[in-house]
């Protein structure tokens, strides 16, 4: 009888290893050549993402990203029992470098879209801390927009697979026309390309939103009369539209209110700009499964930034001391989250899962050399 009492291969790799944190899987690179060549392997990068992104699929284990008044990029896991405020570095690029981060544009499978203050981009896994300078995109400089802002948003092409970066060039023209210019930068390629123009839609200023293979923006039609919800398929790179709840409603002030296109628990949600009202659109595509959050909270403004179990809301306070607090709209109780090492001035700037996705491109998504 056989004393051999070696694990598989394929169970090490896809049954432990693809369930490790990204910090333990970087330093098991290390152990053999072997491994390193294994944890590199963009089949077991994929796997690796889609065992985070399922092991709860409607509550995913998501990082905070909060910039401090110096420019500096933080992480927070709000998971933790004693969350922690741990500060972004990027070597390649900070060393004797002045500019300072400034916005989160969009985030997609643990890769940040990011400007900088000299108005450059950059794709970042503050997971792995890699980070790649995006190309000039050579179309804006020829836009001609009338105080509409360049909105980017960031998103996987499963058709191709490649992650692509979507920039739309929204104008308003004297004679009264709108007009929405596309420019797609692929990972691949390296380079950005320019689309058709889609005089049908005016993207606002929220949007580039993620889901279901789309691009998710809050727009108006080509008259600027109605908000409608666009999507942005990155597959076939057209638009088309999602149903909205119906009616929105007005506000106190019987102006309509705005709102921000958000994915919250895995559904795609509008949240109103005083983040006092959250519709979620529980089935994606299906009008009647929307359904309103009304937030009673004790802060005065806030952003509403993500979701627990138990439909349970996680808001950030924008006005007074910028903290974090779990909200639930059932109970209407909430409860303060302390975060340790937080700087005393900051700002929010999105949420990212933990993965090994490279912000570079060598034989295959996910590989870096």
């Amino acid at each position: 009888m056989s004393n051999d009492r070696t694990i598989p291969q394929d169970l090490i790799t896809y049954n432990i290893l693809s369930r490790l944190p990204v910090k333990s899987l970087y330093r098991f690179k290390c152990v053999s050549p072997l491994w390193k060549s294994l944890i590199s392997d963009p089949h077991f990068v994929k796997t690796h993402l889609n065992q985070t992104k399922t092991k709860n699929s409607n509550y995913p284990e998501q990082k905070i990203v909060i910039l401090s008044r110096f420019g500096n990029l933080n992480s927070v896991d709000y998971n933790d029992v004693n969350p922690t405020s741990t500060k972004l570095e990027f070597p390649s690029v900070e060393q004797h470098d002045t500019e300072k981060w400034v916005k989160v544009l969009s985030s997609c499978d643990g890769l940040l879209l990011v400007s900088r203050s000299d108005k450059s981009i950059f794709l970042l896994n503050p997971s792995t801390r890699e980070c790649k300078k995006l190309l000039v995109c050579p179309f804006v400089q020829n836009s001609n927009s009338y105080g509409v802002p360049n909105v980017y948003g960031l998103g996987y092409d499963s058709s191709t697979d490649d992650y692509k970066v979507v920039l739309t060039l929204s104008s308003f023209y004297e004679n009264g026309c709108s007009i929405t210019t596309l420019a797609v930068y692929s990972l691949k390629t390296n380079a950005w390309r320019r689309r058709e123009d889609f005089h049908r839609y005016i993207v606002g200023n929220s949007g580039g939103v993620f889901l279901n293979g789309c691009l998710h923006y809050l727009s108006w039609n080509g008259n600027g009369s109605n908000f409608i919800i666009t999507a942005f398929d990155l597959s076939g790179e057209i638009f088309k539209e999602v149903p909205m709840p119906t009616p929105l409603g007005r506000c106190e002030s019987g102006d309509y209110d705005y709102y921000d296109v958000v994915v919250l628990g895995g559904s795609l949600c509008l949240v109103s700009e005083r983040g006092n009202k959250v519709c979620m659109m529980k089935e994606y595509g299906v009008r009647e499964s929307w359904t309103k959050f009304t937030m009673c909270s004790g802060l005065s403004v806030f952003d509403v930034v993500g979701m627990l179990a138990k439909d349970e809301f996680l808001l950030f306070d924008t006005y007074g001391e910028k903290h974090l607090v779990v909200y639930n709209p059932q109970k209407f109780t909430e409860r303060d989250i302390v975060i340790c090492g937080i700087p005393t001035k900051f700002r929010y700037g999105g949420t990212y899962v933990e993965s090994l996705i490279s912000p570079f491109h060598v034989g295959g998504i996910g590989r870096k050399l």
